[in-house]
């Protein structure tokens, strides 16, 4: 990680925290989603109850890391980019009204959502 700006959250009861540098490469506030180059987000507590599971979006594979003890879905990842929602960015204490939009970051991970 670089040496800007590093904020930690944690999951709804507090058993798995992430620490994150810099600010999300994109967001989307219509679907309250922000995306992350992988190198920024480095999980800092609880191992233990992270639970990875796979999910698809037509052929990708995304990575999705979730607290077992609480539900909460921390980051979904796929090709070096990991997506937040933007709860966690507020969590992170970083304004997102000021934070710029990627309509083409946006379209890359989500190429052939189902139910878009």
């Amino acid at each position: 990680m670089s040496n800007n700006l590093y904020a930690r959250a944690e999951c709804g009861c507090g058993a798995v925290a992430l620490l994150v540098a810099g600010e999300p490469e994109a967001i989307d506030t219509r679907l309250g989603l922000a995306w992350w180059p992988e190198t920024a987000l480095q999980l800092t507590q609880g191992a233990d109850w992270l639970e990875l599971t796979d999910e698809w979006r037509g052929e990708h594979r995304l990575r999705v890391e979730s607290c077992r003890r609480c539900g909460d879905r921390l980051m979904v990842s796929r090709d070096g980019w990991v997506e937040t929602t933007l709860e966690w960015v507020e969590r992170l204490g970083l304004e997102v009204s000021s934070l710029s939009t990627s309509q083409a970051l946006r379209e890359d991970f989500w190429h052939e959502r189902p139910g878009d």
